[in-house]
């Protein structure tokens, strides 16, 4: 019974190993499918005239979620560098460090963002400011070089959705 228990102890050992090495398996395998979004870069838009003139980010979080703190950073200076708005909406009425300046997610938010489904955050969404129409952006939270990525492949899309253009 004891060389049993030695072995059993072992596989559940190597296994969460072999795990935990593994952990990073489906990022790498996105990364390597999507080729170099590495060094993809969105260009910087004109504050009158650009993308984020008609848009906005709306962030939800909860303070004490440590992806959350972890995202808003990368979030922040990306918005800093494509001069868009953010609007960062608390689930527990907190700020985060680099959001001092946040609202409460309402049910109203929430419902128009979620549509019923699982909350989960870090969560981010492009707000339309005439229409306030949402768009998904991601769950969880991202390198700058997944969001520069999401949102090269988003802005053309939105942008022809908007104009009433079918785009795959």
């Amino acid at each position: 019974m004891k060389g049993y228990t030695g072995v059993v102890f072992a596989l559940l050992f190597s296994t969460g190993f072999v795990y935990s090495a593994n952990a990073h398996w489906l990022t790498n395998l996105i990364a390597t499918r999507e080729g170099a979004a590495v060094g993809l870069r969105v260009k910087a838009a004109d504050k009158k005239n650009g993308f984020f003139s008609a848009h906005g980010f709306i962030l939800f979080y909860a303070s004490t979620c440590p992806h959350c703190h972890q995202f808003a950073p990368v979030l922040k200076r990306w918005c800093e560098r494509h001069h868009a708005q953010v609007l960062p909406l608390s689930f527990d009425n907190h700020a985060l460090p680099d959001f001092p300046d946040f609202s409460s997610a309402t049910t109203e938010w929430v419902n128009a963002a979620f549509q019923g489904l699982a909350i989960q955050y870090p969560a981010l969404f492009i707000l339309n400011f005439k229409t306030q129409t949402l768009y998904p952006v991601g769950f969880g939270a991202m390198t700058e070089s997944e969001l520069n990525a999401r949102m090269a492949s988003l802005m053309p899309k939105i942008i022809a959705h908007e104009r009433g253009e079918s785009r795959p």
